[in-house]
Order: C-alpha cells, then sequence, then structure tokens
C-alpha cells in the first residue's frame, strides 16, 4: 500500500483525503480488486497512525466517490470500476461495450405489440403517433461482463417495422436489427438525464439494495430525419459515469440581433 506520509502531493491535504488517495491509489492500479475487503478499521488505525474518526471519513470518502461499497458489520469492499461514457456519441449498448473492451449481454424480459391508448402518452409527441396506432414494445436487462448494468426500455412504431419480434431479437441488438432489416438505425438522437428512485423489482434486476437510485435516460432517436425510437434505460448510478463536452456559445450573433433590433425601434 503507498506510503500516505512520503507522498509530497498529498502533504498540504487533510489526513482523511491523503489516507482516502492512499486507498484510492491502491484500488486504481489494482492492489485491492474489485470486491476484495478493504483493511478493517483497526487495521487502517494501526497502519496509518490516526483516530478512528479519521478513518471513517477517508472511507466515507471512497464511498461517496463509488470506489468502495459497504456491507453491514462485515467491512467495506471494492466497488466494479464505472463504465466512462461519451454522451457526443450515438452507440448501441453492445456496440459500446464492445468498444470498451467488455462482453455485453441481454436477457429478455418482455416483448409485445401494443396499441397506444392514451391521450397523454408521451408515445404521440415523441414518435408522431395517433391515438390507436400500435408499437412494438422490448423490455430487456443489458449486462456488461456478467453484471447487470442497465434496464432498457424500448418502443419502436409497428408501421416502420413490420414483423420486429420475429427477429432474433434475444440474441441481436435492437439497432442491429433496425439497421439490417429495416436500414432504419437511428443517426442522431435528444436525451434528457433524471436521478430516479428505483422500485423493488427494478432494484432486484440491478442487483442493488433498495431503495436505491438509477439514473434514468430518455431518449428518442432519429433516422433520416424521422423518430424511430422511444426508449427508457435505467442505468445503474454505481457503475456508470457520463462525460459531456461543451463549448462556448457564441454570443457574437445574439449581441449583433440585439442591436439591429434596437436600432429598429428607434
Amino acid at each position: 500500500m503507498q506510503d500516505f506520509a512520503t507522498t509530497r502531493i498529498y502533504r498540504e491535504l487533510p489526513v482523511y483525503i491523503q489516507i482516502t488517495e492512499a486507498l484510492r491509489h491502491d484500488i486504481i492500479k489494482g492492489e485491492l480488486p474489485p470486491h476484495s475487503r478493504l483493511p478493517s478499521e483497526l487495521e487502517l488505525m494501526r497502519k496509518f497512525g490516526v483516530a478512528r474518526a479519521t478513518i471513517r471519513r477517508a472511507l466515507a470518502k471512497l464511498q461517496d466517490d463509488g470506489l468502495t461499497y459497504s456491507r453491514r458489520a462485515v467491512g467495506s469492499f471494492v466497488a466494479e470500476p464505472k463504465v466512462d461514457q461519451d454522451l457526443d456519441q450515438l452507440f448501441s449498448f453492445t456496440e459500446f461495450m464492445a468498444y470498451r473492451g467488455m462482453k455485453p449481454g441481454s436477457q429478455l424480459l418482455d416483448a409485445e405489440i401494443q396499441q397506444v391508448t392514451s391521450v397523454n402518452s408521451p408515445l404521440l409527441v415523441a414518435l408522431r403517433l395517433s391515438v390507436g396506432e400500435k408499437v412494438i414494445f422490448i423490455r430487456r436487462l443489458r449486462t456488461s461482463n456478467g453484471q447487470p448494468m442497465v434496464i432498457a426500455t424500448t418502443y419502436l412504431p409497428e408501421r416502420l417495422f413490420p414483423d420486429f419480434l420475429a427477429r432474433d431479437i434475444e440474441h441481436k441488438s435492437v439497432y442491429e436489427i433496425m439497421d439490417e432489416s429495416y436500414g432504419l438505425k437511428p443517426d442522431d438522437a435528444s436525451q434528457t438525464f433524471e436521478a430516479v428512485m428505483l422500485d423493488d423489482d427494478e432494484a432486484q434486476l440491478l442487483t442493488v439494495l433498495s431503495p436505491a437510485t438509477a439514473l434514468l435516460i430518455t431518449r428518442t432517436g432519429y433516422a433520416k430525419g424521422a423518430p424511430v425510437e422511444y426508449a427508457l434505460d435505467y442505468y445503474r448510478g454505481d457503475r456508470t459515469k457520463f462525460r459531456a463536452r461543451l463549448g462556448a456559445i457564441n454570443q457574437t450573433p445574439l449581441v449583433e440581433a440585439d442591436r439591429i433590433r434596437t436600432l429598429g425601434e428607434r
């Protein structure tokens, strides 16, 4: 384990942060692999020569950062590393997992044709449907290296994808079938993100203790400018991290528009 007392970069930090960084170093370097048990509070107190309260602050910081999880009366354990996903590229789950060198998996939970009967259904606006039209409903549990990651619910306009459920939806990704069989794989999408509470069934599917939170991604996918997919994806918050690259807004056109408007009012 890294000697935090001799690490120059950490000397000016609070002691509990120094301990946190020493443990973080061991986790990132693989010296403490996923699901391995961290040394006990007493062992850490002896190693670092600090009080129990300091050790507890360091362990709490590690857990807040998603690097560890705790089991009551057992101790702290190293968590699985988070999957880091960029938001500026449109991938299917299968494509993204393969890109990250992970093995994607899928368990089909439900699949059927549904009729949109409510005038308040978000499907009407998202997929430009009329009341009474039919959609293909698919619900799957997506896994990474055998670990549950996402509960994925997908709606497709039935008129655009006839006989979709007759395809190999248990072994192929939805995007793959949309592309190969219909030529309508999404090439553009709009997404919203929000933190939500999982119900007991969802928590059990994702193998997290209830009550638990997840990141809900609501997506409308477009192909050739037309909406072809409406999706609700519940990502495990402890296993997923999203990254977006942002640029500053060019305000010159806005300033110029205000100047022209002001001149016109004179």
